[in-house]
Order: structure tokens, then sequence, then C-alpha cells
């Protein structure tokens, strides 16, 4: 057993692209197998354009939240990289992140910042990357407490005050990992590995949940504009949902890029709602496009353009 065990996730590592492009396609085939693909056409036919610009024009203030994060984060750096190197580098590793698996090419950012340890850079973004997961998982938490009947429902909400508490003490736990990693090495390494740390000052996780959650909330609002483009969803049904479906993304890393598993969560979780899978679909395939595909062809057409350009 545990032979066949190493050999299937040997299997999976060597071919993670194609192991997702093939649970992406099963997904969706399970989806149209479920909902009628005739309407899905019509739905698309049926689009309200104006919900569809505001979704796009939401991209703007989505890119520069994530820009001006980010340059709150390398402050701590010495010297500060100028906001240019930032928002470059915020560019460059969401085109980088969309062409990867998993989106592991977004921890290539320090490549767009010049005289930094990329190891330093690769520690502050998982910093960054990991307040935008933690966000979605509180969010996702409350969100599942008023999905789940009582006294369920408690349970998602005493977990995601826990998480909080947890983030704001990860700083006390820079002391002892320095000494204990400095036994077996004392080169400049952990100390760039340790970075993050630099970043989890109580007063500095306070600014990153405010980022977070400030992004969570453009993000969220972009999905439930695609939604309303389609078909008309309750705010207060968006609220329940809407959480849910990104922890559901989050923890469940199996698909290529965004799509698949968000269709068929958000199917599931609004259509005992009454809201038809077939608009539903269609709109998380719009969201996809235009929050995820169509902006990593843009950011990879701007980063060539600057690598051959001055700073």
């Amino acid at each position: 057993m545990r032979e066949i065990l190493t050999c299937l996730f040997g299997f999976i590592k060597r071919y993670s692209i194609l192991v997702r492009l093939a649970v992406v396609l099963v997904l969706f085939a399970l989806l149209l197998h479920n909902i009628q693909p005739v309407k899905i056409i019509t739905a698309f036919g049926q689009a309200k354009s104006s919900y569809l610009i505001y979704g796009l024009v939401l991209m703007i203030p989505n890119f520069l939240l994530q820009i001006f994060k980010w340059d709150y984060i390398l402050r701590i750096l010495s010297p500060r990289p100028s906001f240019r190197s930032a928002a470059v580098s915020v560019l460059g590793g969401f085109f980088l992140g969309a062409a990867s698996p998993a989106r592991t090419g977004e921890f290539a950012r320090g490549i767009f910042i010049p005289g930094q340890s990329l190891v330093r850079i690769a520690s502050l973004t998982v910093v960054d990357k990991g307040f935008n997961q933690v966000t979605v998982v509180i969010l996702g938490l409350f969100s599942l407490g008023l999905l789940l009947p009582w006294p369920l429902s408690i349970i998602p909400f005493l977990v995601g005050v826990l998480v909080i508490g947890v983030l704001y003490n990860l700083y006390r736990l820079k002391p002892g990992l320095e000494s204990f990693l400095h036994r077996f090495t004392h080169s400049e390494r952990v100390d760039n590995a340790l970075a993050a740390f630099d970043a989890l000052s109580p007063h500095t996780v306070a600014g990153m949940i405010c980022f977070s959650i400030v992004f969570y909330l453009v993000y969220a609002a972009q999905f439930y504009l695609m939604l309303l483009a389609f078909v008309h969803v309750p705010l207060i049904t968006a609220l329940k949902t809407l959480p849910v479906v990104y922890l559901i993304n989050l923890i469940l890393p199996v698909s290529f890029g965004h799509f698949g598993v968000k269709e068929m969560a958000t199917v599931k979780l609004l259509t005992p709602f009454g809201i038809s899978g077939e608009f539903v679909f269609s709109a998380t395939l719009t969201n996809n496009v235009i929050t995820f595909l169509l902006p990593g062809i843009v950011t990879g057409i701007m980063v060539a353009f600057y690598r051959h350009g001055k700073e």
C-alpha cells in the first residue's frame, strides 16, 4: 500500500499540469452533465453588459490594492525598494503565477526587485499571500457558520477567532526558530528565510489585515457583479455563499488556475436557493476570465515591455 501511494504521489508531482487539467475537464464534464449546455449559451446572450463593465473596471482597484499592500510589506527592507519596483513585482508575479501550477510562480517576485535576496522576497511573498488566504479562511468560516444549523454553526466562528489569535502571535516564534536553525548554519540565508517574521509585528499584522479585507471585498464585489450580469442573486444569499465558495476553492487546490472547483462550488451552493445552475456557471466562468485569465495576459505583455526598458 505504501509503495502504491508513493508511486501515486510521484506521478501527480511529475505530471502536475496534466493532472490539474484533467481535474478541470472532469469537473466541467460533471457540471455540463447536470445542467443544460444550451441554456449556458442563452445565458451569455442575455448577460447585462453594464455589470460586466463594472466588474472589469474593478480590476483597477484590485491591482492597486495588491501593489499598495506589497509596498507596505517591502518597507521593512533596507534599502527600501521603490514603489515602481513593487508595482512591477506584483504584475510580474501575477503573470508568473497565472502561467504556473498552483500559482507557484508568484514566489518569483524577487526577480523584478533589483538588489534584494530572492529568498527574502519569497519569504515576504509568503506573508503577502498568506494574509489573503487567512482572510479567505476567516470570512469563509463566518459565512459557513451562517449556513450550518445550531449548534454546529458555533464551531466555524470559534475556529475563525482562534485563527486570528494565532496570527497575532506568530511573531513570537521567530527567536526560537532563529536559534534552532543557527545551530546548523549561520548563513545569511536563515535570516533571509525568516524575514517573514519581521512583517508579523502586531502593528504590521493590523495593517495587513485591513489591506487584505478591503482587497477581498473588491474581489468579492467583482464576483457578485458577474452573477448579477446573468441572474438576480439577493445580497444576503451572496454573503452567505460566496465566502464559502472562496474557502472551498482555497482548500481544494486541485484545478488549473481558478477554473473547475470554483464553478462546481458556486453551482452547488447557489442552486439550493432556487438560482439557475446554467446562469451561475456562465457567471463564474466569466468571472474567472475577467479576474484571472485576461489580467494574466495583460500583465504578461506589460512585463515583457518592462524587461526591455529602463528602470
